[in-house]
């Protein structure tokens, strides 16, 4: 007779403990999925760098970036930053894709792109591969980045 009350009790007590882990894993994957339409603008961004950096001084490509209005990429910057690539949803950072594939490091001011297509070339300055951003043709940035071979 008490062994059946003593069990719905423990499995109530059982789902009532599991209840606020499942909510937050409904909820850490609600968030990631946010960002997995941006994600294939990154890394078109990331093989694009990576191209043009293995074709050497003089190549030049050009990448689509097709990104929401309240998103943006940021390359480059001081320190870490300057290895990186992250992902912003109005003005939050989302993603960081650090540039571990080859020895590219984007260094200088962070260049910011909303959209649009971004030309990315390579050059030869004091005997060391630069990669940098040519040109954009939407939304401005403070100023181009440069990466440099390692």
């Amino acid at each position: 007779m008490i062994g059946m009350p003593l069990k719905l009790m423990v499995s109530f007590l059982l789902i009532g403990l599991m209840l606020p882990a499942i909510t937050g894993m409904v909820s850490m994957v609600e968030e990631s999925s946010e960002d997995v339409g941006a994600d294939p603008s990154c890394a078109a961004v990331e093989e694009c760098i990576y191209k043009v950096f293995r074709a050497g001084s003089g190549s030049i490509e050009t990448v689509h970036v097709n990104l929401e209005p309240k998103d943006s990429i940021a390359l480059g910057g001081e320190g870490a930053d300057a290895h990186s690539i992250r992902l912003y949803r109005n003005g939050e950072l989302k993603r960081t894709v650090y540039l571990d594939k080859a020895p590219v490091v984007l260094s200088g001011t962070t260049s910011v792109i909303a959209g649009g297509d971004v030309t990315f070339e390579c050059s030869s300055v004091d005997g060391r591969l630069v990669v940098g951003v040519a040109e954009r043709s939407s939304s401005p940035s403070p100023g181009p980045p440069c990466a440099y071979a390692a």
